[in-house]
């Protein structure tokens, strides 16, 4: 997957997939739309520490 196809839809739905709430994805896919990179957040129920770059 090249990383254009890396958008706004596709970071939410990996936030999400980190089961992280609505709200929480819904910054961090626009955190990583405007700068590529989704900055350091809590996720799995609290027991890790994710970040998504391009």
């Amino acid at each position: 997957m090249s990383s254009s196809s890396r958008g706004w839809i596709w970071a939410y739905n990996k936030a999400r997939s980190y089961h992280v709430s609505r709200t929480s994805a819904f910054v961090r896919a626009t955190r990583f739309w405007l700068t590529g990179d989704t900055g350091s957040f809590t996720s799995h129920g609290g027991f890790r520490r994710s970040r998504i770059k391009r």
